[in-house]
């Protein structure tokens, strides 16, 4: 038996309010303090003018909540963090799209003695607009990680990261959906140039293997400074050089040649005074789409964020791209032509705080708009959502 696109709403807000009720003393304290457990909860309701990313245009109201528990553990020479969460998201006329989806996650920590560093394993399941494959597809989402520190005098230290990810799509159907997993290692040298100021250099090696037996190996070098940029600006901010190198033969047979790019990423924050706060964000890299395709992707966002009082805070973002598809796969059907994507997207939205911030409330708004010379890729998007939260 079907359940009517209200009702199911009904219960989304009944199991959001249920498990606010339930969460309001319930932070457990073990241990003398070493051992905390938190919980949260979020209730949604949002509509979108076009939730597949795609020229068909398909608007639609939903209703999500979401759910999670966290452990933190600070005693002995490792730190634990571990969550699970789950958001159920309810569209009100499209339930071909409801979806439940949990997520889990785990951290060890070791912050003490000469080596530090992390581990992190994680475990997530998506259901999200795809602006590449211009649909909505369902994913597992798996992933590791190893980040070490080894300092060796007192200005020079290396670092170390090792990682891996899976990308595992759900009931392909009739799409060319294909499987992605992830192979890095990255070997960094940092050197501290004054109190707070350090350079930084790293090589990164990354091998990625599709389930259509393609995949590319890149290799990157790039330089950069973290901690004060320039003036009062503080991040992070790396430029280098990188080389993809394609592995396998794709369906069509067509050779494929190695691909060149600058690469660059870059996060920053000023704070102009006590109650304004700029951010920013860049980043140029090669990526994997869901089609298997290779882009060549730069994104650059700018946010701001004032603190009106202790309770209310609005803040507004804009931010922009461009993809370019390369090689035999990222080919207009019957053409030589690569597509290319372009985007821009500005936000702006309003938060408060409820008893003591243990109830926030925000209101926000979206615009995102896409050009493409593939016309199933030309799309706008509008959306408006208000959301309640809480942590205990």
């Amino acid at each position: 038996m079907s359940i009517s696109a209200p009702l199911r709403a009904l219960c989304v807000v009944v199991l959001s309010c249920g498990l606010f009720l339930r969460t309001a003393h319930a932070l457990v304290s073990l241990n003398d303090g070493t051992d905390k457990i938190f919980v949260s909860g979020t209730f949604t309701m949002g509509y979108s003018t076009n939730i597949t990313a795609s020229a068909q245009q398909i608007g639609d109201t939903t209703y999500a909540a979401s759910g999670a528990i966290e452990y933190q553990r600070r005693a002995g020479l490792i730190a634990v963090n571990a969550n699970v969460s789950f958001s159920l998201t309810d569209y009100f006329k499209n339930r071909t799209y409801d979806s439940l989806n949990p997520a889990f996650g785990v951290e060890f920590d070791k912050t003490t003695g000469r080596t530090t560093g992390t581990l992190n394993l994680n475990a997530q399941r998506s259901s999200q607009a795809d602006a590449a494959a211009n649909t909505r597809d369902i994913s597992w989402n798996y992933s590791a990680g190893l980040n070490l520190h080894y300092p060796v005098i007192e200005r020079y230290s290396f670092t170390a990261s090792f990682g891996y990810g899976l990308l595992d799509f759900i009931d392909k159907g009739n799409l060319p959906l294909v499987n992605l997993s992830t192979y890095t290692a990255t070997l960094g040298l940092f050197y501290v140039l004054t109190d707070d100021r350090d350079l930084f250099a790293d090589y990164r090696y990354r091998y990625e293997q599709t389930s259509a037996s393609e995949g590319s190996l890149d290799n990157s070098l790039s330089l950069g400074v973290s901690g004060k940029i320039i003036w009062e600006i503080n991040g992070s901010l790396s430029v280098g050089y990188q080389i993809r190198t394609p592995r396998g033969m794709p369906a069509d047979g067509l050779p494929q040649e190695a691909e060149h790019a600058i690469t660059a990423a870059a996060s920053a924050s000023w704070a102009m005074n006590r109650k304004t706060t700029f951010s920013a964000s860049l980043s140029r890299d090669f990526s994997t789409t869901s089609l298997g395709a290779t882009t060549d992707t730069t994104a650059a966002t700018l946010d701001l964020k004032y603190a009106y009082n202790a309770k209310l805070a609005p803040g507004a973002g804009i931010g922009g791209g461009e993809s370019d598809f390369l090689g035999p796969l990222g080919l207009l059907a019957g053409t030589n032509v690569e597509r290319r994507d372009y985007y821009i997207t500005w936000n702006a939205s309003i938060s408060y705080a409820w008893f003591g911030a243990r109830l926030g409330s925000s209101l926000s708004y979206a615009h995102f708009h896409n050009w493409s010379n593939l016309g199933l890729a030309s799309f706008s998007s509008d959306s408006l959502s208000l959301s309640l939260s809480t942590r205990w």
